[in-house]
């Protein structure tokens, strides 16, 4: 039940706030996955990532493999991030847009950051 009104009020959040639906209306397949994870359970806290990844609207920024092997990618100036979405193996952890976060099913980040998430 906790997750579905979790769902229910960050959906509003989304449809309330103009710079959110601006910047996803623009990127329907972000939106399609922000919508289908936002009442996804948190990670367990023991978890431990494979590989870690970050996007934005124009592809991958950076990432670590294993631990072992770290990428990243350059941007020119003009290539401002609209949005930031952070993959865990594979699956959507953390989503931003500016200050506001749509998606955070990471513990760590919620005991560390408190109410600023």
């Amino acid at each position: 039940m906790f997750f579905k009104e979790d769902k229910k009020m960050r959906l509003l959040q989304l449809d309330s706030n103009e710079e959110l639906f601006s910047v996803l209306s623009r990127y329907p397949e972000w939106l399609k996955m922000v919508i289908e994870t936002i009442d996804k359970p948190p990670l367990d806290g023991d978890y431990y990532p494979h590989i870690i990844e970050v996007f934005d609207q124009h592809g991958l920024l950076a990432g670590k493999v294993y631990d072992k092997f770290a990428y990243e990618c350059t941007r020119t100036v003009e290539e401002v991030s609209e949005f930031t979405a952070w993959f865990i193996d594979g699956e959507l952890m953390v989503f931003y847009v500016g200050s506001e976060v749509l998606i955070n099913r990471l513990k760590l980040l919620t005991s560390v950051l408190g109410g600023l998430l």
